[in-house]
């Protein structure tokens, strides 16, 4: 099968709007249509979004092998985006609560009361006492009111509607940052694997070659034509590779189990990169240009000026609460009462029948006087909390600085080392097949050629990680500059090949709830 042939679709229409389901927070920058960032994340970014294949049923069955299949994965079942999500609804709420505290207030009352009364005892008359009086009193009252009130001057209530605003926009940016840390740990997570795996490979050609060695090692001395001193030299060098090997092959397992707590499946085989995967300098090449976009667009940096805004808010609205506050209130009340009263002597019955209604228009001004230094001390603390959150702006400023500079660094610099490792695996190989032919004739020893192979092995060893560490930095590089999105996830799969038979055992798979 073709290279071409062998690269991961994204799986049709429907499991793209899946994958991107959860991501349309995202908003591309405006500079991000400039033509230095246009192409940004290359090599694999050959467009923003391109139309994709339909897979076929063997590429569908294994779509939870491939980077798009796990990051989709990671969507619905990665608890800690899952909670961020949750965390951002209840953020958005806060806008409506602080605007409450503007809009007028309107309550209504309703009251039924049946009250019954006896009254047994003397009773005065005029100048004279009855002896005996007994009475009985039935009131049947209904009562209800509306009340409105509506805040007139109340400088802390602006404040704190502008401090629910900002909120909301900082749980839409804290949001953004979740989203993008799990495409980072999902990628990371996924490359780990492609890591250890890589490892193993090389750890088991490795072994393999020089347990060809022992056996060629032991053949010539049998016939006599070396000590037994090369037999136990690359009898240990087999053994260290083997060590090796089982080492590699329990960091694989590791690997996939720290897979599978992001996308709460096991796998097995993961997709790997193709071998036309190309490892260039990110586009554009000046790291002062990638510094200025991060300092402009990073999520970390926009999260931190909202929470410097909401504790200037916060700020604000403590040093009013010094201020008078007003506020007007209209109420109507309607009451109606029904009174009978018995007289028990008597046997007579009088009723009394009342109604009223009352509407009363209110201005109240209320200013703080004393509040045993609350008022002070909550205005003292906020103003704290506000340089705190802005000295929290600054090194996040700096923090993200730094790291763009470094990721941009380290990026050419695993470009260097993977040119650099591709001509060393050459002069390994050309090392082993030297020391191996002056071991034929004499002129080499066996820890010659052994060294020649660890060499070869390890520098195959180095390159492929040097790859991987080019991925992972380019994907970091772009979520410090707030370039990260889930079509980088998706243009990066294209580059992914089905692998050769599993050389270690697939793991069992499970459900979602084991």
């Amino acid at each position: 099968m073709s290279s071409a042939s062998h690269r991961v679709p994204v799986s049709a229409g429907a499991a793209i709007r899946r994958v991107l389901g959860l991501t349309l927070i995202f908003t591309l920058p405006a500079p991000y249509a400039l033509a230095e960032f246009a192409t940004a994340g290359e090599p694999w970014r050959e467009d923003l979004v391109q139309a994709l294949p339909v897979p076929s049923a063997e590429q569908e069955a294994h779509w939870e092998n491939t980077l798009a299949g796990v990051y989709e994965l990671a969507l619905r079942n990665d608890r800690t985006l899952a909670a961020a999500q949750a965390t951002f609804r209840a953020g958005l709420e806060e806008r409506r609560l602080g605007r409450a505290g503007l809009l007028p207030e309107i309550t209504a009352s309703f009251t039924y009361q049946d009250a019954f009364s006896e009254a047994r005892g003397q009773f005065p008359v005029g100048g004279d006492i009855l002896a005996r009086n007994f009475t009985d009193t039935d009131r049947e009252t209904t009562r209800w009111s509306v009340n409105l009130e509506q805040p007139l001057f109340n400088l802390p209530a602006w404040f704190r509607f502008r401090r629910g605003q900002e909120l909301s926009e900082q749980a839409r940016a804290s949001f953004t940052v979740a989203q993008q840390d799990l495409m980072v740990r999902t990628t990371g997570a996924y490359f780990a694997v492609l890591r250890a795996m890589a490892n193993l490979q090389a750890s088991l050609a490795q072994e393999a070659a020089l347990r060809g060695q022992l056996e060629q090692v032991e053949q010539r001395f049998e016939v006599g034509l070396v000590a037994i001193t090369d037999v136990f030299e690359a009898r240990a060098a087999s053994d260290i590779a083997t060590a090796d090997r089982l080492g590699f092959e329990g960091d694989v397992e590791i690997a996939l189990e720290n897979l599978s707590v992001i996308t709460g499946r096991s796998h097995s085989q993961l997709w790997q990169l193709s071998e036309s995967f190309p490892v260039v300098d990110p586009t554009p090449e000046q790291m002062e240009a990638w510094v200025d976009f991060a300092r402009r667009h990073n999520a970390d940096i926009q999260l931190a000026r909202f929470a410097r805004q909401v504790a200037e808010q916060d700020s604000r609205a403590a040093a009013s609460e010094h201020l008078p506050k007003a506020n007007v209130t209209l109420s109507y009340t309607d009451t109606d009462s029904d009174l009978v009263r018995k007289d028990v002597i008597e046997d007579t019955r009088t009723p009394f029948v009342s109604d009223g209604t009352d509407r009363v228009v209110s201005l109240n001004v209320s200013v703080p006087v004393f509040a045993g230094g609350a008022i002070s001390a909550n205005r003292r603390r906020a103003a704290a909390q506000y340089d705190s959150e802005a000295e929290r702006y600054e090194a996040t400023i700096r923090q993200v600085t730094q790291n763009t500079r470094a990721l941009h660094v380290s990026v050419r610099r695993n470009v260097a080392r993977t040119r650099a490792r591709s001509q060393a695996i050459v002069s390994s190989r050309s090392a082993l097949e030297a020391a191996e032919t002056g071991y034929e004739v004499g002129t080499r020893n066996i820890v010659d050629v052994l060294d020649a192979q660890r060499t070869l092995f390890s520098a195959i060893r180095d390159q492929s990680n040097s790859i991987i560490d080019f991925v992972l930095d380019v994907i970091d590089l772009k979520r410090q500059a707030g370039l990260l999105t889930p079509a980088d996830l998706l243009e990066l799969n294209r580059w992914l090949e089905e692998p050769p038979p599993a050389t270690v055992p697939p793991r069992p798979r499970r459900s979602d709830g084991e």
